[in-house]
């Protein structure tokens, strides 16, 4: 259920954007960076110091994951849409936030060889090249796709002047990981459901994804 990237929302405000500056509720647009990974933001201003917010974000990291005594090559696509509503309860920049967010977080897994040798559940495996018929673990893990959000900030495009910068503090829910691994070859097969179980666990610790954003923008 991919709420916000099924109904093209962003891209349709992004067209809308100078309609809605010059006769919908005020509007800004802002980018931002962080632990959500790149992207950019659209602000639309309410009554009683209340804003809705669409965003979309995407990054690309890669890194080594220990899972046991398996060391995989993790490649991890950021990307998310988000829906968020802020409250201004002092009508000033401090913001309390909440809201859903369209997550496709998720990474790609590969078993890497330490020494000439994979140790897949206690089983050591002499490394080979694919085209020698030497096998490895490849999966992916995965998070809910529709996880709520809530947090605080700082930053309110809609007082003082054109130029707004922001920080958002927060944490999204993203339930227990799914982790999907398949071995490339039968020898390894045996010891998939092991393996699977300790990705499980570790990943298990990004059931609640911390949000750092820092944001600027301009309000038109």
């Amino acid at each position: 259920m991919r709420i916000l990237k099924t109904t093209p929302i962003f891209p349709l405000l992004l067209l809308l954007l100078p309609t809605l500056a010059t006769a919908g509720p005020p509007v800004a647009l802002v980018g931002q960076a962080g632990t959500l990974g790149v992207g950019a933001v659209i602000y639309l201003g309410f009554p009683h110091s209340v804003d809705l917010r669409f965003g979309s974000n995407v990054f690309l990291i890669r890194r080594a994951v220990d899972s046991g005594s398996t060391q995989y090559r993790a490649r991890m696509r950021l990307e998310s849409f988000t829906l968020l509503g802020d409250w201004h309860p002092f009508r000033g920049v401090f913001r309390f936030t909440a809201g859903v967010i369209d997550n496709q977080n998720r990474f790609f897994l590969r078993a890497t060889p330490r020494g000439g040798t994979y140790t897949i559940s206690g089983t050591t495996y002499t490394y080979a090249a694919p085209q020698a018929g030497g096998g490895s673990l490849v999966g992916t893990v995965t998070f809910a796709p529709v996880a709520p959000y809530v947090g605080i900030g700082f930053g309110n495009p809609f007082r003082g002047g054109h130029w707004t910068v922001g920080l958002d503090l927060g944490v999204v829910y993203q339930g227990a990981p799914k982790v999907s691994l398949s071995a490339t070859t039968l020898s390894m097969a045996a010891n998939v459901p092991i393996a699977q179980e300790s990705l499980h666990k570790t990943f298990d610790a990004l059931r609640w994804y911390p949000v750092v954003m820092f944001s600027g923008g301009y309000r038109f």
